[in-house]
């Protein structure tokens, strides 16, 4: 299973000819990313969270309810729509 989501679903299956250097910083924010992974499954681990792909799912959900949430918040302060999508779609602003 580790070996699935190393290779396929972090990406370490995607290497092309690159330097060293390269490759060996692609390799650290990976393997940071797995020991994240790692700990927070030894953390949440429930009913609801039984595989690494639970939790994934469930941070990616938590990642959009908080983009979203800020988007909504800037929106209610400025009420200027291209000021938020500047921001959060990172579009450029059009002069009307």
């Amino acid at each position: 299973m580790l070996n699935f989501y190393l290779k396929n679903l972090l990406g370490l299956a995607d290497f092309r000819v690159q330097t060293y250097q390269a490759v060996d910083k692609y390799m650290v924010a990976v393997l940071l990313t797995w020991a994240y992974i790692e700990q927070r499954f030894e953390q949440d681990r429930s009913p609801q969270i039984k595989t690494y792909g639970d939790l994934i799912r469930r941070h990616r959900d938590e990642h959009a309810v908080d983009w979203l949430t800020g988007a909504l918040e800037m929106m209610q302060e400025t009420g200027d729509i291209q000021q938020v999508m500047q921001r959060f779609l990172r579009m450029e602003v059009h002069a009307a």
